[in-house]
């Protein structure tokens, strides 16, 4: 329902509502990390009766349309548009770590530099906000103990626990090419969290590797698509949207599957449409809703 209610949208309901949601999460995260408490060490979540969501998912979408609209005046009328940009980045960025979600600030970091490479800004202007992020690192580097640890155990196997990517890895090893048929797994029911973060170790072992590449498949295809599209645009707002909604789509995948892999250090994030989560399962709709709308918009033009 969201993905078909937000691709009949215009393009500048589009703009408005990014701006909504932009406006609404950032009320709601400041809500959950002052007025909420602690869950598994975070404060991402506002609870409520026997639901919780995570109002930061919502500025994945919306961050990425406001940023492209902010990058096309600066392109158009060389204004202060860019510097507003920087500012909510900031903004968005200190919520993020606040809570903390060192991933979720790493993902947009990295489609937002993706974002301002495309637009040709002057690399006299990108060195400084480079150099600013290799010092935010390194800070939540040493002051933020998951992030430490995560890291260290990544790179020095003999640093902290192992149990859930050892289990997780034997997942695929069990699995094999085809898998042991659905509820048949037992390496990965021994698995935390694997509902949610390592949803892609039990497909490997229910559903085996043919499955699990046949997946991978089916989200690089959306994104094949989106990035092929973008390149027949002429207009800078649709090419800069389509390839930034695309890249944050494709990254969180790639995030997602790489720590079940043990390629990254493990992050809690989850694969779209497949982890449980509704707060995800939301925001990846409107992804997909706002990449519908404006492959559409294209298309008509």
């Amino acid at each position: 329902v969201i993905m078909l209610s937000i691709s009949k949208l215009s393009l500048k309901n589009l703009i408005f509502i990014s701006f909504f949601l932009f406006t609404l999460s950032i009320i709601l995260s400041l809500v959950a990390i002052f007025f909420f408490p602690e869950t598994k060490g975070a404060n991402r979540w506002i609870n409520f009766f026997n639901f919780s969501f995570q109002p930061s998912e919502l500025l994945k979408p919306s961050f990425i349309v406001i940023s492209a609209v902010l990058l096309g005046r600066y392109k158009s009328k060389d204004d202060h548009s860019f510097f507003l940009n920087i500012f909510l980045l900031i903004l968005t960025s200190s919520l993020l770590i606040l809570q903390p979600d060192f991933g979720m600030f790493i993902l947009i970091f990295a489609v937002w530099v993706l974002q301002v490479f495309s637009s040709n800004i002057k690399i006299k202007i990108i060195i400084p906000i480079l150099i600013s992020f290799v010092f935010v690192f390194l800070l939540c580097f040493f002051s933020l103990e998951h992030v430490r640890f995560r890291i260290m155990n990544f790179l020095f196997s003999d640093v902290g626990d192992n149990y859930q990517i050892s289990k997780s890895l034997n997942s695929f090893v069990e699995g094999g090419f085809f898998g042991k048929g659905i509820g048949e797994g037992s390496v990965s029911k021994n698995l935390p969290d694997v509902h949610s973060d390592f949803i892609f170790a039990l497909i490997g072992e229910e559903l085996g590797g043919f499955f699990a590449l046949l997946i991978l498949l089916l989200y690089f295809i959306i994104y094949i698509r989106a990035q092929i599209i973008s390149q027949k645009s002429n207009n800078f707002f649709v090419v800069t949207s389509l390839t930034g909604l695309s890249n944050i789509f494709i990254f969180q995948v790639i995030i997602n599957i790489s720590s079940s892999l043990n390629i990254i250090p493990t992050k809690g994030m989850t694969l779209p449409f497949i982890s449980y989560g509704g707060s995800s399962f939301i925001s990846s709709s409107i992804i997909i809703g706002f990449l519908l709308l404006l492959i559409k918009q294209e298309e008509d033009a």
